[in-house]
């Protein structure tokens, strides 16, 4: 069983939603239980034949005992593995696990800043002694857990984050999309699809516009994705006056589709782990600058697939981003290099059988599997 918040449009909840999908259905059959509330990814799982569980809780405040009810769950299904993901979900998965007497347990921390609340990292490593094993998401998240909780190194490997090429390897009519989204006036599509926080650097994308736009007027600024910055954020762009020039499209569904007429991908995160949607610009064949932080640096080979500048330094995201608009040819190579970079290390099919790897290991030591 797969234990997380909830299924909702994010990195993380893909992250599950593709593992949950790709295991091998011959040796695992798995599920999901959500904390929080259910999403829209829930039912797609459900639709694979694969049941989604909702733990109840209180409708409002901190549900102190969201643990008792998962337990129930927990007893009701009897899964010999459970592997949580990030904080909340260990917190409550691990005691729920603990006394439904579920065998093994494994935990993945899909990266965050470190140091976190000091009270996290100290009961997740106190946590980390009784799992059997945790997954990093990039080698930076890896040496973090090992620093900051005092997690052994011997517990914890590093697992790429993978995703469903297929969904992003596409053709479609360009022109058409552009004049849908309202870009058809534009020579150059610069975007990115996240969420609106700190942590993505939006801001610094925005403080880059000037100088692109110095240089290349004709270039759009398309930007996915909702969240708590959304009013900041479009401030700052009225501010700097640049308003005719920026989309704000909100929380999108279509994002493959856009990703086909975006010129250069452009991630200016503050800190990563391993972004999904650096993978999806992969697969989707985009030629990508971005910042030189978390699991970046394992995605894109600096020169060959694509641009890695310093984060919260706008003056290198616009000297790159300026190269690429400037040469067609080398936005090409970058595209190329980036796909083929995809399929051969990021493809969906490599982290689940990586995962499926951990989970027969201790699934042999527990008894529960021949050997």
């Amino acid at each position: 069983m797969q234990i997380t918040n909830n299924l909702g449009i994010g990195g993380l909840e893909r992250v599950v939603v593709n593992l949950t999908r790709h295991l091998d259905r011959d040796r695992f059959d798995v599920s999901v239980c959500c904390l929080n509330f259910r999403g829209p990814f829930a039912e797609e799982l459900e639709s694979d034949g694969i049941p989604v569980h909702l733990a109840p809780r209180k409708t409002e405040g901190t549900d102190y005992l969201v643990f008792w009810n998962l337990q129930k769950i927990l007893r009701e299904t009897h899964p010999d593995i459970v592997h949580t993901h990030n904080t909340n979900a260990l917190f409550d998965g691990f005691l729920a696990s603990v006394l439904a007497s579920v065998p093994v347990k494994i935990h993945t921390d899909h990266a965050r800043k470190f140091p976190d609340k000091i009270r996290y990292m100290f009961v997740e490593g106190v946590i980390g002694l009784f799992l059997d094993h945790v997954v990093a998401v990039s080698e930076e998240t890896r040496q973090n857990l090992i620093r900051y909780e005092k997690i052994s190194g011997d517990k914890i490997s590093v697992v790429n984050n993978g995703i469903d090429g297929s969904r992003y390897d596409i053709s479609i009519d360009g022109k058409k999309k552009q004049q849908e989204l309202g870009l058809g006036s534009f020579r150059n599509i610069l975007g990115l699809g996240v969420r609106l926080t700190h942590q993505k650097g939006i801001i610094h994308f925005i403080h880059a516009a000037p100088m692109i736009l110095d240089k290349h007027p004709d270039t759009a600024f398309v930007i996915a994705g909702d969240g708590y910055l959304m009013p900041e954020l479009k401030a700052e762009v009225q501010s700097l006056k640049i308003e005719n020039n920026f989309f704000f499209l909100g929380p999108r569904l279509d994002l493959p589709e856009i990703l086909q007429i975006i010129d250069v991908y452009v991630l200016p995160s503050e800190w990563e782990g391993l972004p999904l949607v650096i993978l999806e610009a992969m697969a989707a064949g985009r030629a990508i600058v971005a910042t030189d932080v978390g699991g970046n640096s394992v995605a894109i080979e600096h020169g060959k697939s694509g641009y890695l500048v310093p984060p919260k330094d706008p003056g290198a995201l616009a000297e790159k981003v300026c190269d690429l608009i400037a040469d067609p040819q080398k936005r090409a190579v970058f595209s190329s290099a980036a796909q083929k970079r995809f399929y051969a290390s990021f493809e969906v099919r490599h982290m689940a059988y990586e995962y499926e790897q951990i989970y027969l290991r201790f699934a042999r030591a527990k008894g529960l599997v021949n050997p």
